[in-house]
């Protein structure tokens, strides 16, 4: 597929965004302990910033999860079914994902203009930023849900490996 090459410069970018935002909330988090029960000088915005990442890593690894394909599932059907009909049930279940992903982004960003103003509590951050995270890994999860729905198709699934 032509494409390959981007797919998985954007697959490397997923992963390493993840990993990014692992690191930040990990230093976040030990900070507000360290701050709060060492030096009895609880801040402000470590509560508040720690939640912001984690939204933003169930979204982004939510994407990543449709692309590795290790979200929970029923393998029964793939037991029972011969190979070209549960590559059809591949097909419809990704179909459905696909147009609740579209409500989801649609949404998302209508929402986005709504809130845009609004300010968070503690850090006064834009909180689009906050909620950005759900349009956004939405359309990643709908763009990994199109290649597994491809993939499946030309009876070639998506291989399974993480890349950094």
């Amino acid at each position: 597929m032509f494409l390959t090459p981007f797919f998985e410069i954007m697959d490397r970018c997923i992963n390493w965004f993840l990993a990014l935002l692992m690191a930040g909330m990990v230093v976040v988090i030990t900070a507000q302990v360290w701050y709060r029960f060492v030096l009895n000088d609880p801040l402000s915005w470590s509560e508040e910033a720690g939640r912001y990442l984690f939204v933003w890593i169930s979204f982004m690894g939510a994407a990543a999860g449709v692309r590795y394909q290790v979200h929970l599932g029923i393998d029964l059907m793939e037991k029972l079914l011969p190979p070209s009909l549960h590559r059809w049930t591949v097909v419809v279940a990704n179909l459905i994902i696909q147009v609740f992903l579209l409500m989801i982004i649609y949404w998302g960003f209508k929402i986005l203009g709504i809130i845009r103003f609004q300010e968070s509590a503690s850090m006064h951050i834009s909180m689009l930023y906050p909620y950005m995270a759900v349009p956004v890994g939405s359309i990643f999860m709908f763009i990994n849900s199109v290649r597994v729905m491809i993939s499946a198709m030309q009876g070639r699934p998506l291989d399974r490996e993480v890349r950094l």
